[in-house]
């Protein structure tokens, strides 16, 4: 069992990706896993879903909360019509006790959250 800071990890992956997307990230964002790989994927997904329904700067947070750790992707969209996210994406928290959904309003914006539950 190894500890993530999802903080770093969000930094280097949009560092990687040398992408330019405004980031709010809190400190002391832990989770305890075996494998982060998983997990890694699902934030790329995440951020590749958003990146094609805009072409606006994406926003994306970390916030550590009473009931958890959510991390969310934000961006403007003028899209009505948003693809389903896969269901494979959503199997893949299962082991981080996370969840994702998707919020926004059409044609206005689009919000992913990943939701790990304590």
């Amino acid at each position: 069992m190894q500890s993530v800071d999802l903080r770093d990890l969000l930094m280097k992956i949009k560092e990687q990706k040398q992408m330019d997307a405004n980031l709010t990230l809190e400190f002391d964002c832990f989770i305890e896993t075996e494998d982060v790989m998983p997990l890694i994927k699902v934030i790329n997904y995440c951020i590749n879903y958003i990146s094609q329904q805009t072409d606006q700067q994406q926003q994306i947070s970390l916030n550590a909360g009473m009931s958890g750790i959510t991390i969310g992707f934000t961006a403007f969209t003028s899209k009505t019509d948003l693809p389903a996210i896969n269901t494979q994406v959503r199997e893949a928290l299962t082991p981080y006790n996370a969840v994702l959904e998707q919020k926004g309003e059409a044609g206005k914006y689009i919000q992913l959250l990943i939701s790990f539950k304590k």
